[in-house]
């Protein structure tokens, strides 16, 4: 019997986004399929239940809480073994419209994983993707012409367990690679996801239906609300004040010189 594994993290002030994302979840997700949910909190307020498994963890701070959290998902491995499927969803997630099995989960055969191509990139220039760029970084993704390029969100991936776990594994593994040599990929777990998923043939590709930006005008219907984070939880949640024009100007400027090298295989 196929059950399903939920992976939600939410420590400091994303336990506001909890009760919108289970309630939802619950309604729209895979109905008729046994979902449990491993919460990554140090809420006190939220409690466990037959199918709500609370995990002890604490605030790191960005961008570690996100970096890290294939420790978080390690921890609990034995549990994972336990399930069909697992995913990995962003606390600021909510479900707005019935997602079937066919939707989302990968048929076994020629799909084991399954990833999100990031809204925000769909459709856009390979050379604009954001992949790792500096060879120093186990995330770096080289230039290939003949590769098929996708640029995923790291907001919601997941798969059969067995091979979603190898990813898991091998990202973390990655991660504390580049710790060790003093150095952080350019979007973090993010990184290390495409790096990952690069080429691969056996992911099946879920459309920005499955990760809608709240109150974004993209040609899809949605299925999955990425909420606004500072609209809903205030300027805890700007990891880059408005004010830094400045440093969103440079960072744009390098990016581009980053994505050229990229192309030259410098």
């Amino acid at each position: 019997m196929n059950n399903v594994g939920i992976l939600y993290i939410c420590t400091g002030k994303y336990s506001i986004f909890w009760k919108d994302f289970f309630d939802s979840c619950e309604r729209y997700f895979l109905c008729g399929i046994e979902k449990h949910y491993f919460v990554f909190t140090d809420s006190k307020e939220i409690k466990g239940t037959s199918n709500v498994h609370v995990v002890k963890e604490t605030v790191k701070g960005f961008p570690l809480d996100s970096l890290l959290r294939f420790d978080m998902f390690i921890k609990i491995k034995n549990q994972m073994d336990k399930f069909t499927y697992s995913f990995f969803f962003n606390s600021n997630m909510r479900f707005v419209r019935t997602v079937s099995p066919i939707d989302i989960l990968p048929n076994g055969k020629d799909e084991k994983l399954v990833a999100l191509v990031h809204p925000g990139y769909y459709g856009k220039n390979v050379f604009n993707y954001p992949y790792e760029r500096h060879k120093r970084s186990t995330a770096y993704v080289p230039y290939d012409k003949n590769a098929k390029h996708y640029y995923y969100m790291g907001s919601l991936n997941g798969g059969i367990t067995e091979d979603y776990y190898r990813l898991i594994k091998t990202c973390n593994e990655n991660v504390h690679k580049d710790i060790d040599n003093d150095v952080m990929a350019l979007y973090h777990d993010e990184s290390h996801l495409n790096n990952y998923l690069y080429n691969r043939h056996d992911v099946k590709k879920i459309l920005p239906s499955f990760g809608f930006p709240e109150d974004d005008d993209l040609p899809f219907e949605p299925f999955i609300i990425i909420q606004d984070k500072v609209k809903h939880g205030g300027t805890y949640f700007d990891k880059l004040p408005k004010k830094s024009y400045g440093r969103r100007s440079i960072y744009f400027i390098k990016r581009k010189y980053w994505s050229l090298k990229w192309r030259l295989g410098l």
